[in-house]
């Protein structure tokens, strides 16, 4: 049996947030990637600089990757979660 480190309602409650976490996330890694103009104001940019398409490609890139990241953290986070909600349901049946 694994151990109990958070209890049912917060690790559903996790589980739920992260599960939001991974779609939000991969939605917008996908539309950083395609360059979306409308996440054009996201970008860190340099507010004074001329840029090239290469330079606007490679900063839509990279917080792309960044979106991407984030998403597999939170789908560790989710996987830790659905243990805990695993658990914790063992240990309720398993009461006497």
């Amino acid at each position: 049996m694994g151990m109990k480190i958070c209890g049912p309602k917060l690790s559903a409650c996790c589980s739920v947030i992260s599960t939001w976490g991974v779609i939000m996330l991969v939605l917008m890694g996908v539309f950083f990637r395609v360059n979306s103009v409308a996440l054009f104001e996201d970008l860190t940019l340099e507010s004074n600089k001329t840029l090239t398409r290469a330079e606007l490609e490679e900063a839509y890139t990279e917080v792309s990757n960044n979106c991407f990241i984030a998403a597999g953290l939170y789908v560790l986070w989710l996987f830790f979660s659905v243990w805990q909600m695993h658990v914790n349901s063992k240990e309720q049946y398993n009461v006497s």
